[in-house]
């Protein structure tokens, strides 16, 4: 029973990006308090912490449950910014960055994969998940703590964007030393 919990963490992050999406787009709104999408991303964020690590502690690593949970990321990280972008939250061009980005990442990957290269997660990139987690969480939160006229939401953001870039630079450079 224990091996099929970290692959059912990830499970419950792809299946909760879509109920997200659902309810950011019901509340439509660009003000306010979302707290029933706020507490699902919350819950789905953590389980990125815990299927890794729990897979790791009773030894029921897989290569299915390292895919679902790369994949599990993307499509949480997707549908939510695209939700956020609807509703005025996160403009175009930032969530555009960040989802061609994992696109890219994920595509270099998988052909690293083919070439039997293996590109470990790297700080940055781990760096890069948490801080777009409490992006989600500071955009929904809809704070008015402003620093520099950037809301603290903003911030977060930026920083996710950023790291993820620095992150994706990374990878393309490790590939491109283990491929001469």
């Amino acid at each position: 029973m224990k091996k099929y919990i970290p692959d059912g963490l990830a499970l419950f992050r792809i299946f909760s990006a879509p109920v997200i999406l659902y309810l950011l787009l019901l509340d439509g709104s660009n003000e306010g308090l979302m707290l029933i999408p706020a507490v699902i991303a919350f819950i789905a964020a953590w389980t990125d912490f815990f299927d890794g690590r729990l897979a790791r502690k009773w030894n029921v690593t897989s290569k299915m449950g390292a895919f679902l949970d790369t994949i599990a990321d993307k499509i949480f990280i997707t549908f939510i910014f695209i939700g956020f972008t609807y509703i005025d939250r996160v403009s175009i061009w930032i969530t555009t960055l960040l989802i061609v980005r994992e696109f890219i990442i994920t595509g270099l990957r998988g052909l690293a994969g083919n070439e039997g290269i293996m590109i470990p997660p790297s700080r940055f990139g781990k760096a890069k998940a948490s801080l777009q987690f409490w992006a989600i969480g500071f955009v929904m939160m809809d704070f008015s703590l402003n620093i520099l006229s950037f809301s603290i939401a903003d911030l977060f953001v930026l920083h996710a964007l950023i790291f993820s870039y620095i992150s994706g630079y990374q990878y393309l450079s490790g590939y491109l030393k283990q491929s001469k």
